[in-house]
């Protein structure tokens, strides 16, 4: 109880007058569908949180079914119970109170980035979920599984990070991955408290990205694996067919910084106009 009473107070006082700012990419490219790249921004405090992504879209037919290139923000306000969804591209808002959404079993009403552009672990991970699950009833032969926890480091956004590699391969097709994964885990994790603790205010609860893609596909084949600890920084993953066709998608944190409090930060501009809601 002591220790954790310490740890609480260290954190309270580092973090009193100060913000957490974080920068992600994630990049995909998929048959049909091209490049599309996806940059996020975070930004952390007590009792507010914000985070942006952006969606640049390679390919012209693509890009024009999707409603063109988006850039998204949410902003949740613990002192206003407030939760502000933004496009920064048409200059437009909307609001919503965070007794709203808890008289909706805490399930925001308003899209946000995560809703409009779902290109994220959890979807893609159902989805092969689903297939696996056709290919168990079809008697498809055991995947092949190569794991390799290296000695290999190296130092992404300032921070110390260790290379694990992992195959997995059948003749229907071969996964690789390349994942970096650091113990320096301080701010990222008092970014992911902060989102956190603001969700489960209005009775939401929070959807994360797997903390490992190869481990989260390593648990669904049964296998028996050595997960690493620590939190990803970076990580690749290509899949391709018997064809050689096949899908990449790679994420890397770009920057991750404390820096005293900037109020600018976690407000919208003035000049966007509100509305009921984002299309």
């Amino acid at each position: 109880m002591t220790r954790s009473l310490i740890y609480i107070l260290f954190i309270s006082n580092l973090f009193s007058q100060t913000q957490v700012v974080i920068e992600e990419v994630m990049f995909m490219d998929a048959p049909y569908v091209g490049e599309i790249k996806t940059s996020i921004k975070k930004f952390a405090s007590n009792g507010i949180y914000r985070q942006e992504s952006s969606l640049d879209v390679d390919r012209f037919i693509i890009r024009m079914a999707m409603g063109g290139n988006k850039k998204y923000g949410t902003i949740l306000n613990g002192n206003e119970e407030s939760r502000i969804v933004y496009d920064a591209e048409d200059n437009k808002y909307a609001f919503e109170s965070f007794d709203l959404i808890r008289n909706n079993d805490g399930k925001p009403t308003l899209k946000g980035m995560e809703q409009n552009m779902n290109f994220g672990g959890g979807s893609n991970r159902r989805n092969n979920t689903d297939e696996d699950s056709d290919e168990d009833s079809e008697g498809v032969e055991e995947n092949i599984i190569e794991r390799t926890i290296t000695d290999e480091t190296m130092v992404i956004a300032g921070l110390k990070a260790k290379k694990v590699v992992t195959s997995i391969i059948n003749s229907k097709r071969t996964v690789l991955f390349e994942e970096w994964f650091t113990n320096d885990t301080l701010l990222l994790k008092y970014a992911s408290d902060k989102e956190q603790e603001l969700i489960e205010t209005y009775g939401g609860k929070k959807q994360n990205m797997p903390r490992s893609f190869s481990e989260s596909m390593l648990s669904q084949s049964g296998k028996d694996f050595e997960s690493v600890e620590g939190r990803l920084l970076k990580y690749s993953m290509e899949m391709k067919n018997e064809d050689d066709k096949g899908f990449k998608m790679e994420w890397e944190l770009k920057g991750i910084k404390e820096i005293p409090f900037n109020s600018d930060d976690f407000n919208i501009y003035k000049s966007y106009k509100k509305v009921d809601k984002l299309d």
